[in-house]
């Protein structure tokens, strides 16, 4: 678990274009020996590169190899599909994905692991979130100053969220506007709380849907079995608590899921299943980003 291994620096709008290109220009660009020219080649001071370098493993846009010649980013399934399809991050499927990464990577993005998977209240102030995760760390075995915990609050709701109006056609790259308010998975209720909004069919395309619950059921979904409906709702690491996503909503879009024979829908004695098929689920990916949205 970790905190503040951001340096405080959010991911921002533009940030990602950024990573791809880095990545790909020089797969070493996050090599501490490389540090100044990292710093030339993105244009970004020392301290947000290595912000960049976080974000780029912690979203799982890329995973790490060290060896004697240095620290090597090695492009995830995502990143490809992302650099050759999206690489200006206007596709909400590209966001939900990196939504998803961060809110399952208890190891890398603890906060954000802890808001969509452990914090069970329906809203929350920056007292209660301080508070939350501030004791969860502890019972956890990892003593931090109530301050850090403050600083992670104030990244993580950045990522989503802007206090101040943006106007996007105006917002430089490198500016202030949060990399992930697109999803509006975050949002200010009539109290003046935070509180994540649920999302439905409209906001999460249906390819992008399947393939995270299969993923999230790998097992079961590579021998062709069957999980249980209240399962991917209501357990840690599953669609239900990373998506927020109500009930109702969630049956739409598996029956119409079933209707394109991605799934079959089951009923056993009162309780719902979904029935892997015989099919590659992580090729789901391919096609969301083939198909136009």
């Amino acid at each position: 678990m970790v905190v503040n291994k951001h340096s405080s620096f959010y991911m921002r709008s533009g940030w990602g274009t950024k990573i791809i290109e880095a990545v790909k220009s020089d797969d070493m660009i996050f090599t501490p020996s490389n540090e100044q020219q990292a710093v030339d080649n993105i244009g970004l001071g020392r301290v947000i590169v290595k912000a960049l370098r976080y974000w780029s493993d912690a979203m799982g846009l890329t995973t790490e190899s060290k060896s004697s010649e240095g620290i090597q980013q090695i492009p995830t399934e995502l990143y490809r599909l992302i650099e050759q399809y999206d690489k200006y991050f206007q596709r909400q499927g590209s966001l939900l994905l990196l939504h998803r990464n961060l809110a399952k990577n208890i190891d890398s993005a603890t906060a954000w692991y802890w808001l969509f998977n452990e914090w069970n209240g329906t809203s929350f102030d920056r007292e209660e979130f301080v508070n939350g995760f501030h004791s969860y760390l502890a019972v956890n075995g990892m003593k931090v100053k109530k301050d850090a915990v403050n600083k992670e609050f104030n990244c993580l709701k950045n990522t989503y969220f802007s206090d101040k109006k943006i106007d996007l056609k105006t917002a430089m790259d490198e500016d202030t506007y949060p990399f992930l308010a697109p999803l509006e998975i975050l949002r200010i209720n009539d109290q003046k709380k935070y509180e994540k909004n649920q999302l439905s069919k409209h906001d999460v395309p249906l390819e992008i849907l399947i393939y995270s619950i299969a993923m999230d059921n790998l097992e079961a979904s590579r021998s062709k079995k069957q999980v249980s409906i209240d399962t991917i709702m209501d357990e840690k690491l599953q669609i239900g608590k990373y998506f927020n996503m109500k009930y109702s909503k969630l049956i739409e879009m598996l029956i119409e899921a079933e209707n394109r024979k991605y799934i079959s829908l089951n009923n056993n004695f009162g309780n719902r299943f979904i029935e892997f098929l015989d099919m590659d689920y992580s090729k789901l990916l391919n096609k969301y980003y083939m198909d136009k949205e």
